[in-house]
């Protein structure tokens, strides 16, 4: 019987070397992109001291450990903290809370998205991009309802910096007494990524507030 044999990961792109997962060098390797496409390796003997330093720059800021690919087969690489994909799923905050409208989290450079029938449907007009399209979608599907609620800003000790979340106002979750407000509800050390959800106005409005809170 013939035994499968380990393939390697790939052949250095100057000596021809073979990049072995297990081997000790492996993470010193170098990737070489072309639109997103892998067009060659280089091992750490072939790299010059430029394309090193430009790899420890790369490594620090682009999520290499979460791409995705698109739909011509290209790898969508995000930055650090950041996305390439708005995804719309079910959280248990806004399925079991009920006085949370919208969650919002970025989790291996994903942006996920939860919504709920009790959610405002005008808060897809906060968002900006495929945020608000994803937003909308979901808001749609959950046949949630607009309101007139206006939003105001409370940033919360404790809350992830990964994390936004829309909830009643404090009056309406202690004594049912509804003053129309939604709290768009975010950590002081909010992940600077994730302005880029919001509509301009939006996000303008949360570096005021951030700055106030620093």
């Amino acid at each position: 019987m013939a035994r499968n044999k380990i393939q390697p990961l790939g052949h250095c792109s100057r000596c021809t070397r073979a990049c072995w997962k297990a081997a000790s060098d492996a993470a010193r390797w170098n990737t070489e992109f072309a639109k997103g496409v892998l067009v060659g390796l280089l091992c750490p003997e072939c790299q010059t001291p430029e394309e090193n330093a430009e790899a420890e720059v790369k490594a620090a800021t682009l999520d290499y450990a979460n791409t995705a690919p698109d739909t011509d087969g290209r790898q969508k690489i995000a930055p650090v903290g950041g996305w390439h994909t708005v995804t719309a799923m079910a959280h248990p905050l806004v399925r079991e809370g009920r006085t949370v409208h919208l969650a919002l989290a970025v989790e291996s450079a994903e942006l996920r998205v939860a919504v709920g029938p009790q959610s405002d449907a005008h808060l897809a007009d906060l968002f900006d991009g495929p945020c608000a399209t994803v937003v909308r979608a979901a808001l749609e599907q959950e046949q949630a309802r607009p309101g007139n609620r206006k939003v105001v800003y409370n940033p919360i000790e404790g809350l992830g910096p990964d994390t936004v979340l829309f909830i009643e106002d404090h009056a309406l979750c202690e004594d049912g007494q509804d003053q129309g407000e939604l709290m768009l509800s975010f950590s002081p050390q909010l992940n600077p990524h994730l302005l880029k959800a919001f509509a301009p106005p939006v996000a303008e409005a949360l570096r005021a507030v951030l700055r106030l809170a620093a």
